[in-house]
């Protein structure tokens, strides 16, 4: 039984060696200008506008421009941001807004994550990097209204989406 565990221990510590980085951010794969349409869905209606994200490296090493405009001109919105690594082996990202505001981002499989709270909303934002595309997803709910269910160690709360905004940006 022990050579058993000592064979399992030393083909773990093999493979953990030799396994994919879950958490490489591979610049060749994100920097570009990804182009594609922004549904925005609510309960009773949808939006579509034009959406552009732009990644691209800035003279420090290892940040990078993160540039996102909604709509066409003249009537667009911009939003200009910096992503960092805070630690890239754990990936743990920073999205700076240049203005105090910091998002922490999680990176793996090709896929960030954020979570954070603005106004009364927890926004849930994602962006899935699939070959050529970019999966871009935000779910939102308002944080003072969660449906609480279960008892003391099983009390849940859940958030009910009330809008969701969804785009394939093509590079």
């Amino acid at each position: 039984m022990k050579i058993f565990f000592a064979m399992l221990f030393s083909f773990l510590t093999f493979s953990f060696c030799f396994s994919q980085n879950y958490h490489a951010f591979n610049e060749n794969d994100w920097i570009g200008t990804w182009k594609g349409s922004l549904k925005i869905l609510y309960p009773s209606s949808v939006q579509e506008v034009t959406m552009t994200l732009e990644i691209a490296k800035t003279s420090a090493p290892g940040k990078y421009s993160w540039k996102t405009t909604y709509g066409e001109s003249p009537k667009t919105l911009e939003k200009n941001y910096f992503l960092y690594a805070k630690d890239a082996d754990k990936g743990q990202w920073i999205l700076d807004e240049d203005n105090t505001i910091f998002l922490d981002v999680y990176l793996t499989d090709n896929v960030m994550y954020t979570l954070f709270e603005v106004k009364g909303s927890l926004l849930n934002s994602i962006y899935t990097l699939d070959g050529n595309n970019i999966v871009f997803e935000v779910l939102s709910s308002k944080s003072d209204t969660p449906r609480i269910s279960g008892n003391g160690d099983d009390e849940v709360k859940s958030y009910p989406v009330f809008v969701i905004q969804k785009a394939k940006l093509t590079k």
